[in-house]
């Protein structure tokens, strides 16, 4: 995906290039590593798109307060949604040798 600048070199804004489009492209980024971290039943898939939202605003946000809140809100959301199994561990050569060992 080729993401559009806002500004050229020389600081003014180029044709074309709207917030609202750029939020929409940061918010399906956003939405997709949520996908790859969690696993959602089909109802908390829709939650993921607010969570999207919330964690966007609280990086983007001038203000401390909206912050805190946005942050606040996307951590309460993603406690109910469980997260993927990690990967199983190989057993390591140390641990092949303690079974070894009676």
């Amino acid at each position: 995906m080729v993401q559009q600048q806002a500004h050229d070199e020389f600081g003014r804004l180029v044709r074309g290039h709207s917030e609202y489009a750029a939020r929409k492209r940061r918010l399906a980024e956003r939405l997709e590593k949520l996908r790859l971290d969690y696993d959602p039943s089909p109802s908390q898939q829709m939650l993921l798109v607010v969570i999207a939202g919330h964690l966007d605003d609280a990086e983007r946000c001038r203000s401390a307060i909206a912050r805190t809140r946005a942050t606040n809100a996307a951590r309460r959301l993603l406690k109910d949604i469980p997260r993927k199994p990690s990967p199983v561990q190989l057993v390591t050569a140390r641990e092949l040798l303690d079974r070894l060992r009676p």
